[in-house]
């Protein structure tokens, strides 16, 4: 610890007044010029107190700093009247200390001649400055190495500078760097010298080169100076203290010495650190809130339900929210397994117009909306792109049964009046096909017996036996076309008008089921398996199970006929329940169909089987059931692979709340 002779010396090198007392107010020491004016010329071994040189003013204003030095201020003043100068105040600056259990009260300040000549941000300086050697010398003394006593240097010297919170301290010793190296050539120094070798330096600037560095500064790191080449002396000196016994006793007496001259310096290093304290809190507080707005919007990003994916101009995902994408893959391998860019790629495009892009694709079975945002730099170039993936899926099958019910809407509408027009010549076509029939029957014999006298007989320009065997078969065609005619006729009047039967069954699809596969059984055994796969605890839905079976018969006899020939196929019914609706699944593992031919399935008229006697409307009647009962029905095939038809019928509504809606 630094001793009071050597504290009385240095402030004695730039105060003239210096005042000690203890706590009992009883003067232990008082400096020439301060004994002269105040008027001391006790015998040797007499200590007066405050009480006998102090006004009472005065006296009040000393009281007043040693209360607050005991309570930890600093930076505290005192204003000296002596009882023998009535009409002179002295400023003086207290500082607290013990020594040997002894708490001392040392109160300094300038010359009486100079004190209306310095400003009171000099005094301050002053104070600051002799802090600073006082903290310094302290450190050094106190310091377990050289090493850390480098490291914490900052901490003790940077108060001793006018600003400073601002102040970079840099240090070089033994080839070793501590502290930060101010930017700019503004700066002050003082080289360290050690057993008259150079050993490094310490320079002290500004982060701002518009704080200018004082004269006093300098003065002040040169005292430093002078103070660590001695103490850095005794530092040296002590570790190797050890090389040889017969000079223990010197390098005491050395250390001694250097002790006196280093340790004077260290107070003002608890006001540095309180300073960088508060830095490195606003620092903590700062790294703190980025920290937090950071986590925060990670966790924004990978809440977007949607994928999202950030990209370079290398095409490399810098960040994504899907779990499966890592950084640096390429955007088209991560997201679409493939190999090269896409061909349609938005980022060109993004790139010359700098404006986002929506547009649609499809990938495999799905549709996906995807929106391509330009990320811009500082430059406004655009260095990235910020893509965003919405499946529409369940929006383009919505669409798509919304553009079927509108046209098979205006549809029907045609329907009923071509059927009518149709259907009254067709009549008269039926009528005389049975009178013509009758005729002919009636006929043929009067024929057959002037056929016998006549051998060379021809009708219509065929030889009468020929005539005779193939004439009834004409006519029996003629008849069976025009039934023809009038099962397409019922079928469209059919389509073309909601039916009058009521939705007011509780239909039990599982039961439905069961009933409609052995209803089918014998159409479609040749061809195909049937396997159920029945929900247990289905709900009921209220319909028709009339109209309900019929669509069920018709997909499921579809199923079979789609099935290759030379292989028996397998039809898989499942029913399920997805959320509040009652979800039916009739898979096949036939030929499928291409997406033309998906596109045009439930269109009126539209058949793969016309060569068979297939009228295009089974589907289409189907479709308009399923929307009476407020579901839905859609188709997902491939090609060569099989078709699977998907019916979503609600089970927690009514059909006639149905039927509101859809009006």
């Amino acid at each position: 610890m630094i001793t009071l002779d050597v504290l009385y010396s240095l402030i004695e090198e730039n105060y003239v007044f210096l005042l000690d007392c203890d706590e009992t107010e009883t003067l232990q020491y008082c400096s020439k010029e301060l004994k002269k004016n105040l008027g001391l010329h006790h015998p040797p071994g007499f200590k007066p107190v405050l009480d006998d040189v102090l006004d009472p003013a005065a006296l009040i204003s000393f009281r007043q700093a040693i209360a607050s030095a005991n309570e930890g201020s600093r930076g505290v003043n005192a204003l000296l009247t002596p009882k023998r100068l009535r009409s002179t105040n002295l400023p003086m600056h207290v500082r607290y200390v013990e020594e040997e259990g002894t708490k001392h009260y040392l109160f300094f300040g300038a010359q009486i001649d100079t004190l209306n000549h310095i400003s009171d941000w000099e005094r301050d300086e002053r104070v600051k400055e002799l802090s600073c050697l006082y903290g310094v010398a302290e450190w050094i003394e106190s310091a377990p190495n050289i090493d850390a006593f480098f490291n914490k240097l900052p901490k003790y010297l940077a108060p001793g500078m006018r600003f400073p919170a601002e102040a970079l301290v840099y240090s070089v010793y033994n080839e070793s760097t501590y502290g930060l190296e101010p930017a700019s050539g503004d700066y002050i120094v003082v080289f360290l010298v050690v057993h008259g070798e150079l050993k490094g330096e310490i320079r002290i600037g500004y982060l701002q080169d518009s704080h200018d560095l004082l004269p006093e500064e300098q003065k002040m790191l040169s005292e430093i100076g002078r103070i660590l080449n001695l103490a850095l002396e005794r530092k040296e000196l002590a570790e190797s203290v050890a090389l040889k016994s017969e000079e223990e006793s010197g390098f005491r007496e050395q250390l001694a010495r250097l002790d006196k001259k280093i340790s004077a310096r260290e107070g003002e290093l608890e006001a540095q650190q309180q300073k960088l304290s508060t830095a490195d809190s606003y620092l903590h507080r700062i790294n703190s809130g980025w920290e937090k707005a950071s986590r925060r919007m990670e966790t924004m990003f990978k809440a977007i339900p949607d994928p999202v994916m950030l990209i370079d101009t290398d095409l490399n995902v810098v960040m994504s929210n899907k779990p499966n994408v890592e950084s640096g893959q390429k955007c088209y391998a991560a997201f679409f397994q493939r190999e090269t860019p896409c061909p349609d790629c938005q980022y060109k495009k993004v790139l010359r117009d700098k404006t986002p892009i929506t547009s649609s694709l499809r990938q495999e079975n799905s549709f996906l909306q995807l929106h391509t945002l330009p990320v811009f730099n500082d430059e406004h170039e655009v260095d990235g792109i910020l893509e965003f993936f919405r499946d529409v899926t369940l929006e383009k099958t919505y669409e798509q049964q919304i553009q079927q019910a509108d046209k098979l809407a205006s549809l029907g509408q045609l329907v009923s009046g071509i059927g009518h027009e149709i259907n009254n010549p067709n009549q008269f076509i039926r009528g005389n096909v049975k009178i013509v029939k009758q005729a002919l029957e009636d006929m043929l014999p009067i024929i057959d017996a002037h056929y016998e006298s006549h051998p060379d007989l021809k009708i219509a320009r065929l030889k009468y036996t020929f005539f005779k065997d193939h004439i009834m078969t004409l006519v029996d065609d003629m008849a069976h076309g025009s039934e023809r005619i009038k099962g397409i006729v019922d079928g469209l009047r059919g389509f073309a008008r909601k039916d009058d039967g009521l939705l007011v069954d509780k239909v039990d699809v599982n039961t439905l089921l069961g009933a409609t596969t052995r209803l089918v059984q014998n159409e479609v055994h040749k061809r195909a398996t049937i396997e159920l796969q029945l929900a247990d605890d289905l709900p009921h839905f209220i319909g028709n199970s009339q109209k309900i079976e019929q669509v069920l018969v018709n997909l499921i006899v579809n199923a079979a006929q789609a099935m290759n020939d030379d292989i028996k196929g397998k039809i898989v019914v499942t029913t399920s329940l997805d959320k509040d609706h009652v979800m039916i699944k009739i898979v096949d593992n036939g030929r499928g169909m291409d997406e033309k031919t998906q596109k045009q399935i439930f269109d009126p008229f539209f058949t793969t089987k016309r060569t068979r006697g297939g009228t295009g409307l089974g589907l289409a009647i189907s479709f308009r059931i399923i929307e009476e009962h407020g579901g839905t029905i859609s188709v997902n095939s491939e090609f060569d692979k099989g078709t699977t038809f998907t019916i979503r019928i609600p089970a927690a509504q009514s059909a006639a709340e149905t039927g509101k809606e859809n009006d």
